[in-house]
């Protein structure tokens, strides 16, 4: 097992607990994000995860989904248990099963091998900055204004006043996509095949009626957005609950 990064000043720095047993990775995963702010501890086995998660506590997880002979859904359902600490977790290429079943589970967003480390610290640190702690651990995400809240584990919405608002599977899927990258512009053709796990045609108004729907039910007025809006010659970009 690693040690944390910046031992002798790291305690007030955001820590990551990074689960997979190719040492490689890790060490430049370590090297990267101990470059850039964060305090980082390295498990290499299910086993050494659920002990490092015993014994401390963490501002987010990065989670191989295959750890030798050992299953990071099992890490991930061991964790959900008893913290909502953030996970991110780290898939094949092509296997949306896992990114499915992951998110399902409880993960707040994946990243797809070979990692692009730029979009990981990225995504990292807006997982980090829309999560506040509390006694448990990590809470879900939260939209700005504190009256709105979005939990992607069990796929909950709740307007101001605490009203459950229903969302479809489509929406809620699309939801978590834009939300868990807040900030960041998606495009239609990434968003198409996160969402819809196939390519973008500009004949297909799926994305578009979603979009439409989401707009109804989120924002003060729909026809003038303010939480999902437009980039031109891009797509969609989640700025926030309001």
């Amino acid at each position: 097992m690693y040690k944390p990064s910046h031992e002798t000043d790291g305690a007030a720095l955001p820590h990551i607990l990074i689960v997979d047993d190719d040492g490689e990775i890790c060490s430049e995963l370590n090297e990267y994000l101990g470059a850039n702010g964060f305090r980082v501890t390295v498990a290499k086995s299910r086993a050494e995860a659920e002990q490092c998660l015993h014994d401390q506590r963490f501002d987010l997880m990065l989670l191989d989904l295959w750890l030798g002979s050992d299953s990071g859904f099992d890490v991930l359902r061991g964790l959900r248990q008893h913290r909502r600490t953030p996970c991110i977790l780290v898939t094949a290429q092509n296997e949306a099963t896992d990114k499915v079943v992951g998110l399902e589970l409880g993960a707040d967003d994946y990243v797809v091998k070979p990692v692009n480390l730029r979009e990981l610290l990225a995504r990292i640190r807006a997982l980090i900055r829309r999560s506040a702690p509390d006694e448990g651990g990590i809470p879900a995400l939260t939209g700005e204004a504190a009256s709105w809240r979005f939990d992607p584990a069990r796929r909950s919405l709740s307007a101001p006043g605490g009203k459950p608002v229903s969302l479809s599977t489509a929406e809620c899927d699309l939801l978590i996509e834009l939300v868990t990258k807040t900030g960041l512009p998606q495009s239609r053709d990434n968003l198409y095949r996160r969402v819809f796990r196939r390519e973008w045609n500009a004949e297909d108004r799926s994305l578009d009626s979603i979009i439409l729907k989401l707009r109804r039910k989120l924002e003060p007025d729909p026809d003038n957005p303010l939480v999902i809006q437009s980039v031109r010659g891009r797509g969609y970009v989640f700025t926030g609950f309001v």
